[in-house]
């Protein structure tokens, strides 16, 4: 049996690419401000990009999951739109934090999305379970 998920497949691809761009940012920042690995602390700059970076990893520990589990319970459209949202606040907030703001619209878009999706996958799954859906 074969499983088509375009959407959520794309949205996965594009989180990864956000990453490598997000640890490409942080090796130009090594680079630029003389920060030899594995040190993970000296100019401000770099520590910015580098914090910007890891968060991106911490949110994607929550993210992948709940895209699989929204293809699960929505369908793939559903899900692909879920990754673009999530993907779309990564890049702000890796771009505002990067430069020097604090946490953006950015960082709240994608960590605001993923809590939510958190929450109606619960509440989908507990309503399946009582046979209410």
């Amino acid at each position: 049996m074969s499983h088509s998920m375009p959407w959520t497949i794309g949205a996965l691809v594009l989180a990864l690419v956000v990453y490598v761009w997000a640890m490409l940012k942080v090796g130009q920042a090594r680079g630029k401000y003389g920060v030899a690995a594995p040190a993970v602390t000296g100019a401000p700059e770099f520590e910015r990009a580098f914090r910007a970076q890891q968060n991106t990893v911490e949110q994607m520990v929550l993210f992948v999951p709940l895209l699989g589990l929204a293809a699960l319970v929505w369908g793939d459209i559903a899900a692909g739109a879920y990754g673009l949202v999530w993907c779309l606040g990564r890049i702000l907030y890796i771009e505002t934090y990067s430069r020097g703001a604090n946490r953006s619209a950015g960082f709240m878009l994608s960590a605001g999305v993923s809590l939510g999706v958190l929450i109606a996958v619960i509440v989908t799954f507990g309503l399946r379970h009582l046979g209410v859906g």
